[in-house]
């Protein structure tokens, strides 16, 4: 039996419950459909992107499970890789209107570093920002808040590749370069990194969406995600998230780091609709040092209270 099989047979297996760190995609809004926090990756549009994207190729004759073990692999990789860096992060958020032109448009710079936590087999993500140049809009216009989509293609780690199915389509050439493609979709009740916050509670998001996979290292070139399930009761109309990830260079490596390279995120509900962009630049190996000082001035006036 293979894997997408064996995942639809134990669907509904797993628990439901799932906590804010697991959740690389976390964000809310108000039941009149104003968003006030989102956490996800990018959304690219093909045609603009990747205006060589479009011929398919001829199928690779790997199966699928032992694709899906090497990207599992890859994706751990890339979570250790990447707790070595830092980098700049420029977010553009964008209000449109009904007719799909600009309403409001801010941009802000961070530094940015993703901190991973050992908890077992379940990979847990921190990030942090500090702010370098940070933008507000114009009183009374909403703009999305969007965080954790540099690390969307948790979807293929192997803490999660049970909660989906999986199937590959045709290669697809991009530029010359053959890419297995993998259609992904949630499997209903099982845990997921994504999850919507709505008025301090909780909704696991289900996703689907679609990968592009260098069939010989097995790295996630691009990750796209729509919702897998409807959530209009909760008043989201439409979500759609694509990142891209792009090999890096350092003087002081010999490694070559795949990692973030853009990643857009756009919503909608019934009256709204936000587009953010995120750009990852000016990588560096990220080295900390640490200086503890004591001061026995305090430590004896503690003492003497004690």
């Amino acid at each position: 039996m293979n894997r997408a099989a064996a995942n639809q047979r134990e669907g509904t297996m797993m628990g439901r419950e799932l906590t804010r760190r697991n959740a690389n995609l976390l964000w809310g809004f108000s039941g009149t459909g104003r968003i006030t926090s989102l956490g996800m990756r990018c959304v690219f549009w093909l045609f603009v992107l990747l205006p060589g994207f479009v011929r398919p190729a001829a199928a690779q004759s790997e199966p699928i499970d032992q694709l899906l073990d090497r990207a599992g692999h890859s994706v751990a990789t890339f979570l250790e890789k990447l707790a070595d860096v830092t980098c700049n992060e420029e977010v553009m958020q964008e209000k449109l209107n009904l007719k799909g032109k600009s309403e409001e448009r801010v941009q802000s710079s961070f530094e940015y570093l993703v901190l991973p936590q050992n908890q077992g087999s379940e990979p847990v993500l921190f990030e942090s920002r500090q702010a370098l140049r940070e933008a507000h809009a114009r009183k009374n216009i909403s703009l999305l808040i969007s965080n954790g989509f540099a690390t969307q293609l948790l979807i293929f780690h192997p803490y999660y590749q049970s909660a989906f199915t999986f199937e590959r389509m045709p290669d697809l050439r991009v530029n010359g370069k053959t890419y297995a493609q993998i259609h992904f979709q949630h499997i209903k009740g099982r845990v997921t990194p994504a999850a919507l916050l709505l008025r301090g509670r909780e909704y696991p998001m289900s996703l689907a969406g679609t990968a592009l996979i260098d069939p010989v290292t097995a790295e996630v070139e691009r990750i796209t995600t729509e919702l897998g399930a409807s959530m209009e009761d909760l008043g989201l109309k439409s979500f759609r998230s694509e990142v891209d990830y792009a090999p890096m260079d350092f003087p002081r490596s010999s490694k070559t780091y795949r990692l973030p390279a853009q990643a857009t995120v756009e919503v909608s509900t019934a009256r709204q609709h936000w587009k953010n962009v995120h750009r990852f630049t000016n990588y560096k190996l990220f080295s900390v040092s640490v200086e503890e000082k004591v001061d026995t001035e305090k430590i004896k006036t503690k003492d003497q209270v004690q």
